[in-house]
């Protein structure tokens, strides 16, 4: 086991800190309502076409 553990310790870290980093981001910026930075990107797209289309209709 201690064999195994210092050939592949190294890499098994790897491993585990790229899957936790993953996680980490897709918590961060998920989908649209699953996450802040989701919710805050998708109310800036949705403000964004109706001052656009205030401004095309000169209001």
């Amino acid at each position: 086991m201690q064999e195994i553990i210092k050939e592949y310790g190294p890499a098994i870290i790897t491993v585990v800190a790229v899957v936790a980093l993953v996680i980490v981001i897709r918590v961060v910026v998920g989908t649209d309502e699953s996450s802040t930075v989701g919710r805050a990107f998708s109310q800036l797209i949705s403000n964004f076409f109706t001052s656009v289309n205030s401004a095309a209709q000169g209001g």
